[in-house]
């Protein structure tokens, strides 16, 4: 899996990642980023050896939506554009849209799935 590197990670979610375990440091196990705008927050979650994300949105500190273990991702890209920063998703498979995870200037996510039972 493509990935930006680690500083620009930080430059995007404005810190360092963190693990539930101490004695891992990146790039092993399942790393997490934390960011929040206003009343909305994110946790985005990876584990870039198995090449798995998790992402988690928080409204004024109630959890909205949760998409767990995203799996076969072919890589992940930075985007930095006039007011905008994000995190675009690429999977493997040519048939699923990326999902966009906007950072700036507001938490923002679109993925264009298909409706279930279309697949």
């Amino acid at each position: 899996m493509e990935m930006p590197d680690l500083a620009d990670l930080i430059w995007l979610f404005e810190d360092e990642p963190f693990s539930e375990f101490e004695d891992m440091p990146w790039p092993v196990g399942l790393q997490s980023f934390r960011l929040r705008r206003g009343t909305r927050e994110v946790l985005f979650s990876l584990d870039p050896t198995s090449g798995e994300a998790y992402l988690t949105m928080y409204e004024a500190g109630e959890e909205t939506m949760s998409i767990g273990r995203l799996r076969r991702l072919e890589s992940l890209t930075v985007e930095k554009r006039d007011e905008y920063e994000g995190l675009v998703l690429l999977f493997a498979t040519g048939d699923l849209d990326p999902l966009r995870l906007q950072t700036r200037p507001v938490i923002r996510l679109s993925w264009n799935v298909m409706r279930l039972g279309v697949w």
